[in-house]
């Protein structure tokens, strides 16, 4: 790991949450991977691709939902934060370290979970 994560990838299957996540964590300096929209995409891209934290919405439609994802990362050791409208205990794959942000996100909630799963992350 880095002093500070660089790059995000965010896996959301809502394209216009997905490019608002990507817009305003880029105003806050960071690079986005993805989004991912669609879960064989995002488990590639978990298996394969090179970023520091990820975001991952817990539904992906269609009763998939993005576990397969976190198991990848899990194994890769890269921290993430679940997205969700759902409240957690309705979410029946977590860990009881996992960190779940609920929707509609804001700034300040994209920056406080990168903090949580991040200790000591700075950002100007």
């Amino acid at each position: 790991m880095t002093d500070a994560p660089q790059r995000i990838f965010i896996v959301e299957d809502e394209v216009m949450v997905a490019f608002e996540m990507t817009d305003t964590l880029e105003d806050l300096g960071f690079e986005v991977v993805g989004p991912s929209v669609h879960l064989d995409d995002a488990k590639e891209k978990a298996r394969e691709g090179e970023f520091d934290v990820a975001f991952l919405d817990v539904n992906l439609g269609a009763g998939k939902t993005s576990r397969p994802v976190a198991d990848i990362l899990r194994e890769r050791e890269i921290p993430f934060v679940f997205i969700t409208a759902y409240n957690p205990d309705q979410i029946t794959f977590l860990d009881e370290k996992d960190e779940v942000v609920r929707k509609p996100v804001s700034s300040d909630k994209l920056l406080n979970a990168l903090r949580s799963v991040w200790p000591g992350l700075e950002t100007e």
